[in-house]
């Protein structure tokens, strides 16, 4: 029989009754499944998560010797543990089901490192009780806004992602530098619904950009990628003055103004100057061949329907004969 264990812990509610605790993650492994119908722990674990994924949240948290930020939630079909001294009393042939976070959990499996896991444990479930707990988290569960999460890259700085920590930046300075054609034309956060285009949808494409060599940006100072983008987002503005900022019009749809970004390079190595060189003009007389009937809400939808973004990318590259 497996070995009981006491750990650190607390009644966090009466009524539906749940703990609070940090157990250790060899052991939680070895009482825990997230599948209930499935009784060997590990044969579930290896039937249900992604292996990649588990390797790679090793890697980046438990290889650092680190645990993790957020608590996983488990559910039991016992109604209650003791606690003593503020040591929770858990028995040796306890079953857990991981309603949320198995994949941090499986994460154990490839690291040398023990971690303590936070964990928040219901009691008293069965099997439906389980199946409507795990359905009220991942259903109602809100994502963090990708866009957010960009917002967060240049707060953070994570060291391992220097391009992603420059493109933050770089949107940054577009949405609140009056000279940006996108001044204040950027939701950072992904939460101001009345802002249509989103860091989310930009910062990849910018980070591609930055992170090229040439014809790319990438060896480029800070302020020459700001002067080149700001020249080229002049540049798609005065081919649709009217229309910009306006979610309908046709170069300010996300999607198009997307795959513009990526024709950006291409753009660069046609006119044949270095980037700081060139002039918004040189790039409106590629801009100004583009039938912006052909990007109709209608168009947008059937292109995007078939091929997505790469449809998108090779109509408007033909139409500007790069």
């Amino acid at each position: 029989m497996s070995r009981n264990i006491h750990a650190p812990g607390y009644e966090l509610q009466a009524q539906p009754l749940i703990y609070v605790s940090a157990l250790p993650g060899n052991w939680l492994i070895n009482h825990s499944t997230p599948k209930w119908r499935i009784r060997d722990p590990k044969k579930g674990f290896q039937r249900v998560v992604k292996k990649e994924r588990a390797e790679e949240i090793a890697i980046a948290v438990l290889a650092q010797r680190r645990t993790f930020p957020n608590a996983i939630v488990l559910a039991t079909n016992r109604e209650r543990f003791d606690i003593i001294d503020g040591q929770i009393q858990i028995p040796g042939d306890v079953r857990f089901l991981v309603v949320d976070g198995q994949h941090r959990l499986w994460a154990q499996e490839f690291s040398d490192f023990e971690a303590k896991y936070a964990c928040v444990i219901h009691m008293g479930l069965d099997e439906v009780g389980m199946a409507r707990l795990f359905l009220e988290i991942n259903d109602n569960q809100k994502r963090v806004p990708s866009s957010l999460r960009w917002d967060l890259v240049r707060l953070v700085r994570p060291k391992d992602d220097p391009y992603a920590i420059t493109s933050a930046e770089l949107i940054f300075e577009l949405v609140n530098e009056k000279a940006s054609p996108l001044f204040q034309r950027v939701d950072l956060t992904g939460e101001q619904k009345e802002i249509s285009l989103k860091q989310g949808s930009l910062a990849p494409e910018i980070k591609t950009l930055v992170s090229m060599r040439p014809p790319g940006l990438r060896e480029l100072s800070f302020d020459d990628q700001f002067e080149v983008l700001v020249r080229y987002l002049a540049a798609v503005r005065a081919s649709d003055p009217d229309g910009w900022g306006d979610r309908n019009s046709a170069f300010y749809k996300a999607r198009v103004l997307r795959a513009l970004l990526r024709l950006l390079p291409i753009m660069i190595s046609k006119i044949g100057h270095k980037p700081p060189e060139i002039r918004p003009g040189e790039y409106k007389k590629f801009l100004d061949k583009i039938d912006r009937n052909s990007l109709s809400d209608e168009k947008i939808r059937a292109i995007q329907g078939s091929a997505g973004m790469k449809q998108i990318f090779e109509v408007l590259k033909k139409q500007m004969g790069l």
